[in-house]
């Protein structure tokens, strides 16, 4: 259960007493110092109060990437409210089902904020006749007193609220919103930032979404590290960011750094930066050679939304060997492999469970304390962590258990495909065989032939697809697939024929 955040001190703030003047934000025309980011924040956070928002409201936020958002989530942290980003490109029907979900008192979207059309609490008596109201009036850069920094001090250690409920990718089926404390997010951001070095003066392209744990944990390390965290202008492409804002540092999927190294001009771009961190999603050892040889700077981890993130990652100038594996756990102890072969993990970093019911229901762990991650995988003889695939992605075909990821490894290692998802299709003698979705790098259809040839010199007979579909339009873009949504597209497809 959420409990009220104790008064202790705030990053932002103390990043503004030491180094008032250094870049914290920059979001198209829009930079803000740490002192003005401060009082941004600040400023922010008086509307909430005056508009009824209390401690332990749940809070919607509908919003792209901007200068505005981030404000809004830091000034939720400190009105001790959870904040709970939504993908803005969902349709409305997506969108209803996860507030149906997440059961917010408060949403934000189209810079206004209202009061949910569920609610636990009537609208307070003051605000009844201004049911929205602007989120950002007008966020100006007045100077704030150091004694003002000090009141609005809170939220450094002994955390136990809810700050964010964050929605799994829902790779293997139905999202879950998944609740951490802030302390959570910054013990992430801190055992980062000590592997990966942050400084003031360095700049994160927020290259991965607010509403993904993924892109909360850039700004969060941005404000432990005094660091800049730098967001893209709308509709400007990756490449064009990269090129353009000069980062230090950038957090990628495969698939992203996948399509950046088809562009020579990218790749040059991704050379001089400090550290590309590469997650999110499984990479093959192809796509990892490629980039080491292209002279990529790239640090490989290995996390998940109830992680907070990262949980494991490779140093910082790891040479390729360290590279084809997820590096080392980043806290002693953190992870471990389970008698079935399933990762398990625990530590600060691990979320206060799964929100259900209007409540944090308490984490699924094993009776020592463990949460069972449901990838598999081992530790090699230098303790480096291999991820080899989904327990529950897993399938058998005429007897032979089937990993997926091994197969997608093996089809992503051919030319012109840049993204493949296998998925099980039920057969009458097999009972399943293989079929793989491919995204490819140009506009033609997969030649089937060609790719069943260079498979079989890589895999036995019985793991090569027996269908080669096309991506399908219909799936919205993000950091992963759902592996149930392709396999029942898979059925239909095959039942039509």
């Amino acid at each position: 259960m959420c409990k009220p955040f104790p008064e202790s001190q705030c990053l932002i703030a103390g990043q503004a007493q030491t180094a008032p003047g250094a870049l914290a934000l920059v979001a198209g025309s829009v930079s803000y110092s740490y002192h003005e980011y401060h009082g941004a924040i600040t400023k922010q956070q008086q509307t909430f109060r005056e508009t009824g928002v209390r401690e332990g409201d749940r809070v919607g936020i509908k919003m792209p990437p901007s200068a505005d958002y981030c404000v809004t989530l830091w000034a939720l942290f400190h009105a001790r409210a959870a904040a709970c980003p939504i993908n803005p490109s969902l349709p409305q029907k997506s969108v209803e089902a996860i507030l149906g979900i997440l059961k917010p008192a408060w949403i934000i979207q189209d810079g206004m904020m209202s009061r949910a059309g569920d609610t636990s609490r009537p609208c307070p008596e003051s605000n009844a006749t201004h049911e929205k109201r602007p989120v950002h009036a007008e966020t100006d850069r007045a100077f704030h007193s150091s004694e003002g920094i000090q009141r609005n001090r809170f939220a450094g250690g002994g955390n136990p609220a809810c700050a964010t409920i964050v929605l799994t990718s829902g790779s293997s089926g139905a999202p879950r919103a998944a609740a951490h404390t802030l302390d959570n997010h910054l013990a992430a951001a801190r055992a980062a930032n000590r592997n990966m070095p942050l400084a003031p003066g360095d700049r994160w392209l927020l290259s991965l979404p607010l509403f993904h744990v993924a892109g909360l944990a850039a700004l969060f390390r941005c404000a432990v590290a005094g660091a800049a965290l730098v967001v893209p202008e709308a509709g400007a492409t990756l490449e064009d960011s990269i090129t353009d804002l000069r980062p230090t540092h950038i957090s990628l999927v495969p698939t992203q750094l996948r399509r950046l190294l088809e562009s020579s001009q990218a790749t040059h771009a991704l050379r001089s930066v400090k550290c590309v961190l590469l997650g999110g999603a499984p990479a093959d050892d192809e796509l990892i050679t490629r980039a080491f040889h292209a002279g990529v700077p790239l640090v490989r981890s290995y996390g998940m939304t109830e992680t907070a993130a990262q949980i494991c990652a490779t140093s910082p100038g790891a040479p390729l060997d360290e590279l084809l594996s997820s590096g080392r756990p980043l806290a002693k102890e953190s992870v471990r492999i389970g008698e079935d072969g399933v990762i398990e993990v625990t530590g600060k970093t691990l979320f206060s469970g799964y929100f259900m019911g209007g409540a944090v229901c308490r984490r699924p762990v094993t009776e020592d304390g463990w949460f069972r991650t449901g990838d598999v995988g081992f530790f090699d003889e230098a303790g480096r962590l291999h991820v080899t695939g989904r327990i529950d992605a897993m399938f058998i075909c005429g007897g032979e258990n089937i990993q997926p990821e091994e197969i997608e490894a093996a089809l992503c290692a051919q030319p012109n495909v840049r993204r493949a998802v296998v998925v099980p299709l039920a057969d009458k003698e097999y009972g399943a065989v293989p079929a793989a979705f491919l995204e490819m790098t140009d506009a033609c259809a997969p030649d089937a032939d060609a790719l069943r040839a260079a498979l079989a010199q890589r895999l036995p007979r019985f793991k090569i697809p027996r269908r080669f579909l096309p991506w399908p339009k219909a799936v919205a873009p993000g950091m992963k697939a759902s592996r149930k949504t392709l396999a029942e597209m898979a059925a239909r497809l095959a039942d039509n024929e």
